[in-house]
């Protein structure tokens, strides 16, 4: 023992610092390598389309942007896009005559083919009218029941008995009307009615104007199948309305004669006029 303190042989901490606990030990993990770098595409090449993206099928024309004309602008071949109107539906050609002006010119037509035919239908049925005369006059008192019966009786065996006469006079007017639409569609592409209107018919894939054959076979269908017994009827009523849903607003008889009915306003200036003997397309290619 020195300076009256006992040496045990262990040091002592000063008396201004005070002990602290040593930190807990940490789990050993191993260290994770670096990442390599991307060496990215080899020179020259250029880059492609990020991983993911859409791309449209080579020479596709789906998904590939366009000039006006319809040629991608990538340079791939593809078909022109076509114009559609509203509703998604094809848009029509303006040149194509309105639904109501091809009504009206066959009305105006329709006027003149009923003075054109009278002279048949008159001689047809003007004995009728006279034979129905002389049975009124017969039978003046049709307030009475058996003499009523006995009109109507005389009157149906009348009628059945001119249902030859009726179709001698539907064929006449018949040919009638197929001679009014084949000259004058054949000779200058228009009938009274069409001029009226300002419409004419033209050929549907060249536009030009229509020959003397398919003038024919237009007039033909429109005039003369009507005229067949039983079916004629419901065929004329068909025939007109197919222009109202039509893409090219043709009739049926348009469509067995391959034309068109335009705007006589669409038509080229000094271009070849129906019946003027133009120039024709070219069918030998």
């Amino acid at each position: 023992m020195a300076n009256g303190c006992i040496m045990t042989g262990v040091a002592q901490p000063p008396d201004d610092q005070q002990w602290q606990q040593p930190p807990a030990p940490q789990p050993f993990t191993m260290p994770s390598p670096a990442p390599a770098e991307d060496p990215g595409p080899p020179a020259g090449t250029a880059p492609g389309p990020a991983y993911g993206a859409y791309q449209a099928y080579p020479g596709s024309a789906y998904g590939t942007p366009r000039d006006p004309h319809g040629t991608p602008r990538d340079g791939t071949p593809g078909y022109p896009v076509p114009g559609y109107g509203t509703g998604g539906r094809p848009a029509r050609d303006p040149a194509l005559a309105e639904w109501w002006q091809r009504l009206l010119a066959r009305l105006v037509d329709d006027v003149i083919l009923v003075v054109l035919t009278s002279p048949v239908w008159i001689t047809g049925l003007l004995p009728l009218f006279r034979r129905i005369q002389r049975l009124a006059d017969q039978y003046p008192d049709l307030s009475q029941p058996a003499a009523a019966q006995a009109f109507n009786d005389s009157v149906s065996q009348l009628m059945a008995g001119m249902v030859g006469t009726f179709l001698l006079i539907g064929a006449g007017i018949g040919v009638i009307s197929f001679g009014y639409d084949w000259l004058q569609h054949g000779l200058w592409g228009q009938t009274i009615g069409k001029r009226v209107m300002g419409t004419a018919v033209v050929t549907a894939d060249t536009r030009s104007p229509v020959s003397g054959h398919a003038a024919c076979g237009r007039a033909a269908v429109y005039a003369l199948v009507p005229v067949v017994p039983s079916v004629g009827g419901l065929f004329a009523l068909v025939n007109e309305s197919w222009l109202l849903w039509d893409p090219r607003r043709q009739c049926l008889h348009d469509k067995a004669a391959g034309t068109v009915v335009v705007k006589k306003s669409a038509l080229a200036p000094g271009g070849p006029q129906p019946g003027n003997g133009g120039p024709q397309p070219n069918r030998s290619v």
